[in-house]
């Protein structure tokens, strides 16, 4: 008798099962296109297994539940988001600016995801109750860049912090606070929330006394 494990490769010899972390890639990529489509609460690990062309115990070989597999997708995006904060600050650019671009690299990807998303509501839900430590240290941080931002800018001369008798940190969670703010609706489209975010930030950053001009023109005075 033939064995079944060669029957099933001469069948089928293009099949290759999916191992360690070439497996573990495509169960987040499949958990996120169900999510989209069907909502975290709708979907199954069953779904998501057969969407990503593994065994339900491949699943499990690396996420002990859907909400772990839902809190890797969150931190990576976070991970993903923190470093584009990093990038889109331009040190020639006025403060105002550099703070928009943090802010915007922080949270305008997260806005186009919950409003291009049926379900978008429920991922807010869903990532507070499942992602509470995940996103507190992500917003510690971000906290620490825009501190960073502000204390420079601060020491420039660009802004004064004791106008408002503000600390950089501070003055950077107010910053954070304010644009946090602004994306908790579901609803809010990734235009608004720009156009609301630009002007939060200037109102902020005129408060402490920033100007318009390119941070090069001040230092040449």
């Amino acid at each position: 008798m033939v064995p079944l494990a060669a029957t099933i490769t001469a069948v089928a010899p293009h099949i290759t099962p999916l191992r360690g972390a070439r497996a573990r890639a495509a169960i987040l990529e499949a958990a996120g296109r169900q999510f989209m489509a069907e909502g975290l609460r709708r979907t199954s690990i069953e779904a998501i297994a057969a969407a990503a062309g593994v065994s339900r115990p491949t699943v499990y070989a690396h996420f002990a539940s859907k909400d772990e597999v839902f809190r890797t997708i969150v931190s990576e995006l976070h991970d993903e988001h923190l470093a584009a904060m990093e990038a889109a600050v331009d040190s020639a650019q006025p403060i105002a600016d550099r703070l928009y671009a943090a802010l915007v690299a922080r949270f305008v990807p997260f806005v186009t995801l919950t409003a291009s998303a049926e379900h978008g509501a429920e991922f807010l839900d869903e990532n507070n109750r499942v992602c509470g430590d995940i996103n507190q240290e992500a917003h510690k941080r971000s906290l620490r860049l825009l501190e960073r931002l502000l204390a420079d800018a601060d020491a420039d001369g660009e802004l004064v912090l004791t106008t408002a008798a503000l600390s950089p940190a501070l003055a950077a969670t107010l910053f954070y606070d304010a644009a946090r703010g602004a994306k908790d609706d579901p609803t809010v489209t990734p235009t608004a929330y720009r156009q609301q975010l630009r002007r939060l930030v200037t109102v902020l950053a005129r408060g402490l006394g920033a100007t318009d001009e390119p941070r090069a023109s001040q230092e040449r005075r």
